[in-house]
């Protein structure tokens, strides 16, 4: 490098003009984010497409950007402040730009970070113009590598490839030292014993060796001692952790959601720990891709027997793991945004291929044209979000069947005792109710008289609700969404208390309840999803402690308030109406959410009492004006006879038989709604007893169900979706969301031989099926390619996240088809790939400086990541807690006071001495030292850590509070010096650096000396 050039760089001054390869995420940043902006918005005054470009400026070429208008340069690469272009859409210039409409401050901020970042721009053609070269799908497929199916390779042809046959140990040690013999080169030396152990603990475990353990391995001289040691750390418990946190980068893991206040994803760090036990196990990768993406869908999900859990569900919190503008004005673009992340995460990390690139336009380089694009979105977009239930079945079922037989018993001694106490209800009726009471002289006119009324009335009734309440939604009708153990129900139905002097508080009209066995039982209930277009929504519900009912708009589930605040509390056990005003939201699609406390993906509220939250639906209607429906189920019009009794005794003997009938119908399960309405006014009236002093046979039989019922585990929760088998997606002409095209049928890509899908019920499960075939040429060599790059630091396509064509070719395509195929052979197990190149002659290599082609003449030296530095720490100071699993340690953060609203008090500075992969992550919220060092943000898949070297990193390491705290709690250990070496580097001190520390501690104090270990260059790399 030049010594000025050097310079500029070493003071961070911008030299983009010799930028001359931007950075594939750069790239990626500007085909999704400018030139769709640029081609809505400029491109039609501005580009080729134009007869001429307007003041001589064009924006659809690099070179046309960098030349300029008429009247000079509009953009300086790397100074956006700087740059006509930005000052124009700005309204900074006497003309302000695009002519008749204002860009939004994210698109007119995305223009800035482009010009901050040097322009980038893909390689293409010069001077190509908007009309770009046809898209053709089917020459794109023929001619990239990453579509053709994987090949078989011949290992005994491999092996006569190869002079040197005593070197390799594993088979990929064949690709690796036949390309070195082809360039004249030779193998580096094998690594020294205590190099190889760190090497591979940190690979495989993300800890150091512990001096014991260095001991062992170098004084085993057993000819299968590398074996041991491989196969101890594959099965040790931090092998699980540390493949967890790596695929937590893919998945871009966090437990907010971003923006504006930050909202939790509740219970989000049960994925983590579903992550580490998935790894730990060696579940089957095919197995792992279709639980992530339509783990509610599999016909036989993977059950955990020792946790009770059902492990495949809780994968599905990745497609909730998104960033929710805060009360987005137009929440149709902001679902579009987040369903991209959604289609950007999947198409990364199990294809590695950049299928959100074709939101806008056909991929400029891939075989994926935007019509793929849609087909995917509409997929993910029918998935609604929701918190879900992550027990194994027998445990949700606990009792069911004894709690069913239970209340059955229970009812049947109710019905017994009300009909003995018919005569009696029929008597203080007629004797304490105005309704009833009655003149004996004229009872039959006064009978008459109310017959008649409500003859007329109720049809009135009706006709009124049919007028201003034209439109309705019945829980009983197709396309209602209901998750738990909710029941549709007849009229009639009960629910048992589960606690207090009452057997039962009211009977039930016909709807849809979570609590019919016990209020335990969590449970959602979602409606079709429709277009807003009327002004008001009103719903007869009921529920108690906790339960809401929410209107979802373009599933935008995490109200904060303002516009989005259409939720109402429930806690009132009898069905009442409610209304909406939804005028705002006319246009949108939305669907309306009824859930317990616990299902709700807001934080259950402080009404959730001992998780017995339930709900109950009856009925949804939508209107334009604010009139309230009448009922018409009036429980007194069951008691009017057609012909009127002749005495007023002959009448109380009418309606204890009326009585009678509906409560022998009730016990029978053939009860009418308005028998169920009769029984229910009656109960709330005290006029039929349900507390247990006058019912003195029902307490044994209750006292039973309410053991069996406490004895109903609380059901764990986790995020999650439903599937709402919606209807296809518009594509979006220049990925606009305004601009709606015709729908496309949902289905994978064009360039896989994928069909529409019929079956609206199991769309992921079919995609999921087709990414997780052996045919698929991607998914196996994705996959081996980033288990070889968690071992060997760079990949065999060193952009592990892009296979396209802007992507870097195989280093060895061979090396790449081989370990697909036996991928695949093993049954797609990670641990065994693993082995096989930990094992591998080529593993072993001493270390050295990264080479500039992959040729793996020796092994890449490596800085350790953020959370591996972290762990190290609190390992060598003796400070590390191996708990596993449960809540995550709350971050903690150098300021006082969190920054964005939902932040909670920070977190210990040690985190309880947990390990990093069980710290919180939140999006406005990071771990300062971890944050230093380069942990990513959560946004997207990040298959390969940003690595710098910044002043920053120093700093931390000489001033942190928890590096300087670890120190301290390290020097209470009062280990030997050479015992303290031993620990931090993994090898044992030479006579020198012995003296050295002798020195240095008769000098300091031994704090001093663990915090300058912690500064030695290498305990911060691997070799």
């Amino acid at each position: 490098m030049r010594p000025f050039l050097s310079f500029l760089l070493t003071l961070g001054i911008a030299v983009p003009a010799l930028a001359a390869v931007p950075a594939p995420e750069d790239i990626e940043f500007f085909e999704k984010q400018v030139r769709p902006l640029l081609a809505e918005n400029c491109f039609s005054c501005h580009s080729g497409a134009a007869k001429v470009a307007f003041a001589g400026l064009r924006l659809d070429t690099r070179e046309g950007a960098l030349k300029g208008s008429d009247a000079g340069p509009v953009v300086v690469p790397g100074r956006s402040a700087e740059s006509l272009l930005v000052k124009a859409v700005r309204g900074e210039m006497p003309k302000r730009m695009p002519p008749g409409r204002k860009l939004t401050e994210t698109q007119i901020a995305a223009l800035a970070s482009w010009i901050d970042r040097g322009v980038p721009w893909p390689a293409e053609a010069p001077s190509t113009s908007n009309a770009t070269l046809a898209f053709d799908l089917r020459k794109r497929r023929r001619e990239h590598w990453a579509w053709q199916p994987v090949q078989p390779v011949s290992l005994p042809a491999l092996q006569n490839n190869v002079q040197n046959k005593a070197w390799p140990l594993q088979p990929v040690d064949y690709f690796i030292l036949a390309r070195l013999e082809q360039r004249g080169l030779t193998p580096a030396k094998p690594a020294g014993r205590t190099a190889w152990l760190r090497r591979v603990t940190f690979d495989l475990t993300g800890l150091p060796p512990t001096p014991a353990e260095i001991q062992s391995f170098t004084a085993d001289q057993s000819s299968n001692a590398y074996d041991k040691v491989v196969d101890r750390l594959l099965e040790s418990p931090r092998f699980g952790e540390r493949w967890a946190r790596r695929w937590m980068d893919l998945m871009r893991y966090t437990e907010s959601h971003g923006s504006e206040g930050d909202p939790a994803i509740p219970f989000a760090w049960r994925y983590r720990d579903y992550l580490v036990r998935a790894f730990n196990a060696d579940v089957p990768y095919d197995q792992l891709i279709r639980e992530h993406l339509a783990g509610d869908l599999l016909p036989n999900p993977r059950t955990n027997p020792t946790e009770r859990l059902n492990e495949s569900i809780l994968a599905l919190a990745q497609f909730r793991m998104v960033e929710h503008g805060f009360q987005p004005v137009d929440p149709w673009e902001d679902r579009v945004k987040w369903t991209d992340n959604q289609i950007d995460v999947f198409s990364k990390t199990f294809q590695a291929l950049t299928v959100s690139c074709a939101r806008c336009h056909d991929h400029k380089f891939d075989a994926i044209s935007q019509r793929d694009y849609y087909a995917l979105l509409g997929i993910f977009a029918s998935a609604r979000p929701t918190q879900i239930p992550t027990d194994e079945p027998a445990v949700l079922n606990k009792n069911r069947a004894e709690l069913a037989q239970s209340k059955l018993a229970i009812k049947a001694e109710l019905a017994k005792a009300w009909d003995k106490l018919a005569d009696t209800a029929a008597a203080q009726l007629l004797q304490d109710n105005p309704w009833f009471t009655v003149r004996t002289e004229s009872f039959r006119l006064d009978l008459t008289a109310a017959a008649h009324f409500y003859s007329n009335e109720l049809p009135a009734r009706r006709a009124f609700n049919a007028q201003h309440f034209p439109h309705s939604f019945n829980p009983s009708d197709p396309g209602w969404v209901i998750h738990g153990l909710n029941t549709t129900s007849t009229p009639g139905e009960i629910a048992i208390e589960p606690q207090g002097a009452r057997v039962i508080t009211g009977v039930l009209p016909q709807g849809v309840y979570t609590h019919l066995l016990t209020p335990r039982h969590s449970g959602i209930i979602t409606s079709p999803r429709f277009k807003i277009d009327t002004d008001y929504i009103s719903m007869k519900v009921s529920g108690a402690n906790g339960a809401a009912v929410r209107l979802i708009v373009e599933n935008y589930a995490v109200p904060r308030g303002g516009i989005y605040n259409q939720i109402t509390p429930l806690n009132d056990s009898k069905p009442h109406w409610i209304r909406w005003n939804t005028n705002f939201w006319k246009g949108f699609t939305a669907y309306i959410e009824f859930a317990t406390a616990d299902m709700l993906t807001v934080p259950p509220g402080k009404d959730a009492k001992e998780g017995r939250s339930w709900i109950g639906v009856q009925q949804i209607l939508f209107h334009n004006t604010e009139l309230t429906p009448k009922d018409d189920l009036p429980a007194v019009a069951a008691l009017l006879p057609a012909d009127p009794p002749a005495s007023p005794q002959a009448y109380q003997t009418h309606i204890a038989a009326t009585l009678r009938q509906a409560v022998q119908a009730w016990r029978d399960n053939r009860a009418t709604a308005t028998q169920a309405a009769l029984l229910d006014h009656l109960i709330r009236q005290n006029l039929l007893p349900v507390s247990l002093d006058a019912l003195p046979d029902v307490r044994p039989l209750l006292d039973r169900y309410r053991k069996l019922e406490q004895d109903v585990p609380l059901p764990r929760h986790a995020p999650g979706i439903l599937e709402e088998s919606g209807d296809d997606q518009p594509l979006l002409i220049r990925g606009a969301v305004s601009r709606r095209g015709a729908p496309v049928p949902r289905r994978y890509l064009e360039a896989l031989n994928s069909r529409p899908y019929a079956d609206r019920r199991s769309m992921r499960l079919q995609l999921a099926n087709e990414v997780a075939s052996p045919d698929n040429p991607l998914t196996a060599r994705v996959m081996a390619n980033r288990v070889w790059y968690t071992l060997f630091r760079r990949g065999i396509v060193r952009t592990v996240d892009n296979f396209g064509k802007l992507g870097d070719k195989p280093s060895h395509p061979e090396l790449l088809d081989y370990l697909a195929a036996r991928f695949v052979a093993d049954g797609w197990s990670i641990k065994k790939l693993t082995r096989m190149l930990a094992l591998s002659q080529t593993y072993r290599l001493s270390g050295g400086d990264a080479e500039p082609e992959p040729l793996w003449q020796h092994m890449p030296m490596r800085r350790l990541e953020a959370e591996e530095l972290r762990d190290t720490m609190l390992a060598v100071s003796g400070q590390l807690d191996t708990k596993m699993y449960g809540a995550s340690v709350p971050v903690y953060y150098s300021h006082e006071t969190g920054k964005t609203k939902d932040d909670r008090p920070k977190g210990p500075l040690n985190g309880n001495g947990r390990r990093s992969v069980y710290l919180e992550i939140r999006r406005n919220a990071t771990d300062p030292l971890l944050e230093v060092f380069d942990v990513p943000k959560p946004s997207t898949t990040r298959g390969v850590r940003d690595v710098t070297n910044v002043p920053a990193q120093s700093l931390a390491l000489m001033n942190s509070p928890f590096v300087i705290e670890q120190a301290g709690r390290w020097a209470q250990q009062n280990e030997e010096a050479e015992t303290m070496f031993l620990r931090a580097v993994g090898r044992p001190a030479t006579p020198a650096e012995a003296d050295d520390m002798k020195s240095y501690l008769a000098a300091t104090s031994r704090r001093d000396l663990a915090h300058a270990l912690f500064n030695l260059k290498e305990f911060l790399y691997v070799r």
